[in-house]
C-alpha cells in the first residue's frame, strides 16, 4: 500500500482545522441554517478528526510492539524443537514415536519458514503507517496469513508436547526440555500470540472508524466540507475572496464512499 493513503488521511485532518480557521475569519456573515456546518460544529469536526487519527497511530504502535514481541518469543523454538528431538532419540523409544515427533518438527519448520519480515507483522514500517489498511485487501490477506502461521506453530508445538507426555521414559535433566517447562512455554506463547492478534483487530477497527468519520456518505467529514463550501459560495459568490479561500483548501477522498460504509 502506498504511503499516499496514510498521508492523505493526515492531510485531510489538518485541512479540516485550516478550513475552520478560515471560516472563523468571516465573522457573523457566516451564518448557515444547517447545524452540521455551523462554525462550532466545524470546530468539533476538526477536533474529532485529530482524535480518530491519533487512535490509529496509538493502536498501530501497540500492534507493532505486540508483533515484535511475538517474533522474539517464537524465534528460539526453531532451534529448541530440534534439540528436543535429539533428546527423544537418545532414549531408544520406538521408531514410530520418533517419526511422529519428527513429522511435527518438520511441520513446525514449514510453517516457520513462511514467516518473513513482511508477513510476520514486522514489515517495513517507514513511514510509520505504511502497513495494512482494512480497505486494502492484499495487506489484510497478508496479516491474516501471518496470524494463521503463528497459530499453526503453536498447534505443532502443542502436539510435540503431547507426544513427549506419552513417553514414560522422557525425563531429561535439562530444565528447558522438561515437559512442565514446555507446557509453561506453550501457555506463554499462546498468550503472546493472542495479544498480537487482538492488537491487530483493534488497529483494524480504529482504521475503520477513521474511514467512516472522513469518508462515509452524507455524514462523513468530506461531505460536510462540501456543504460548508457550497454555503460560502451561495453567500459570498463564486468569484468572492471568501469562496476562493475555502475552495483552495483541498481534501482527498482516500477511501471511496462505498468502502467507508
Amino acid at each position: 500500500m502506498s504511503n499516499y493513503y496514510e498521508t492523505g488521511h493526515i492531510k485531510n485532518g489538518a485541512n479540516l482545522l485550516k478550513l475552520n480557521q478560515t471560516i472563523a475569519t468571516f465573522g457573523a456573515t457566516y451564518n448557515p441554517s444547517n447545524n452540521a456546518i455551523k462554525l462550532a460544529a466545524l470546530g468539533t469536526l476538526a477536533t474529532n478528526a485529530n482524535t480518530k487519527l491519533s487512535d490509529v497511530s496509538t493502536n498501530f504502535t501497540n500492534w507493532k510492539n505486540a508483533t515484535n514481541a511475538r517474533e522474539q518469543a517464537f524465534e528460539p523454538l526453531r532451534k529448541e524443537v530440534t534439540q528436543i528431538l535429539g533428546a527423544l532419540q537418545s532414549l531408544g523409544v520406538p521408531q514410530q514415536t520418533i517419526d511422529d515427533f519428527t513429522f511435527q518438527v518438520n511441520k513446525f519448520r514449514s510453517s516457520g519458514s513462511k514467516l518473513t519480515k513482511a508477513d510476520s507483522g514486522i514489515a517495513d514500517t517507514t513511514p510509520a503507517e505504511k502497513v495494512i489498511d482494512p480497505n486494502e485487501t492484499p495487506e489484510a490477506k497478508t496479516i491474516s496469513n501471518s496470524q494463521q502461521s503463528f497459530d499453526n506453530l503453536i498447534q505443532h508445538f502443542q502436539k510435540m508436547i503431547l507426544i513427549l507426555q506419552s513417553v514414560a521414559t522422557y525425563n531429561p535433566n535439562e530444565t528447558a526440555f522438561k515437559v512442565v517447562t514446555l507446557q509453561t512455554q506453550f501457555t506463554n506463547l499462546n498468550t503472546i500470540n493472542n495479544t498480537a492478534n487482538t492488537s491487530y483487530a483493534t488497529l483494524k477497527n480504529a482504521r475503520i472508524q477513521r474511514n467512516l468519520f472522513f469518508y462515509a456518505k452524507d455524514t462523513g467529514a468530506l461531505d460536510i466540507v462540501k456543504q460548508a463550501k457550497a454555503y460560502v459560495k451561495s453567500v459570498y459568490g463564486a468569484s468572492s475572496q471568501q469562496y476562493k479561500a475555502v475552495n483552495a483548501i483541498k481534501f482527498t477522498r482516500v477511501v471511496p464512499k462505498k468502502s467507508a460504509q
